[in-house]
């Protein structure tokens, strides 16, 4: 049983820290120069499955939320695996009108976050915080400034150095979408700068387009707001918990046929 860790940057994992609960099924296209793959995927309430043919196989990977679990599934020999999802594949759901707190220590795990004041950066109504983290014995600290409306990161400075500018543009549109697009530079402490542009969908609140560099793509397309069944985030009761001690010895029964089928020959 092959397994593919990660078969498409999860477009809800960068920036929003929480998504109302809405449920829809797209077409996920993830493009890496020359190389392009494609996976039917299905959002019910923070819950992720991708549907994929990997190496002619039929592939199902769910990130199962509300259980903190990820799981493969081989639909050809009905093979099922899984490991507990970390801490920074989560997604927190919630109400999008309740969506009111600006609060960045919802994206960390145990950090400070104090607030300190509203401010514009940018042109836009923005709220400044600071965050500290630990970091081997030792206070690492964040400025973040976060935009009102939409709770995107606006710009971020780090103790180190490094940092993060945001431009946001309202009203444009992709795939018959309405979105806001994030223009951002990453620099660092020598201030080397990398420039990434993402696409967020104002209705889900996710990131449903991405561009980095010149040929790294992650795209949302055909997106289909409905209702999608609870039995899609669920391990088939026909399928059984893969051993690779299984695969293992086939595969050594299987080089031992043919070593000697040459040693005959």
């Amino acid at each position: 049983m092959k397994i593919l860790l990660t078969v498409f940057l999860l477009f809800f994992s960068v920036y929003a820290s929480q998504l109302h609960a809405l449920s829809f099924t797209a077409d996920a296209v993830q493009i890496r120069g020359e190389s392009v793959s494609y996976a039917k995927m299905y959002w019910l309430d923070g819950n992720v499955r991708f549907e994929y043919i990997e190496d002619g196989v039929p592939m199902v990977q769910i990130f199962d939320n509300k259980n903190n679990k990820i799981i493969w599934l081989d639909n050809e020999n009905k093979y099922f695996l899984e490991r507990e999802m970390p801490e920074s594949e989560k997604v927190i759901t919630g109400n999008k009108k309740k969506k009111k707190s600006n609060d960045p220590c919802k994206q960390f795990i145990d950090a400070e976050c104090v607030f300190l004041k509203k401010t514009k950066i940018k042109g836009r109504d923005a709220e400044k915080w600071l965050i500290t983290l630990s970091n081997n014995g030792q206070d690492f600290h964040v400025f973040q400034w976060i935009d009102t409306k939409y709770k995107n990161i606006l710009r971020q400075e780090n103790s180190d150095g490094t940092g993060l500018s945001v431009d946001i543009k309202d009203g444009q549109e992709i795939n018959n979408r309405k979105v806001r697009k994030l223009t951002m530079v990453a620099f660092s402490a020598s201030g080397e700068q990398k420039q990434g542009t993402q696409w967020y969908d104002n209705e889900l609140d996710i990131v449903v387009k991405q561009e980095y560099q010149d040929d790294v793509v992650d795209e949302l397309r055909n997106i289909k707001v409905g209702k999608v069944s609870k039995n899609k985030f669920a391990v088939p009761k026909d399928y059984v918990l893969f051993d690779p001690s299984i695969e293992a010895a086939q595969q050594a029964k299987t080089d031992e046929l043919t070593n000697n089928t040459a040693d005959n020959n």
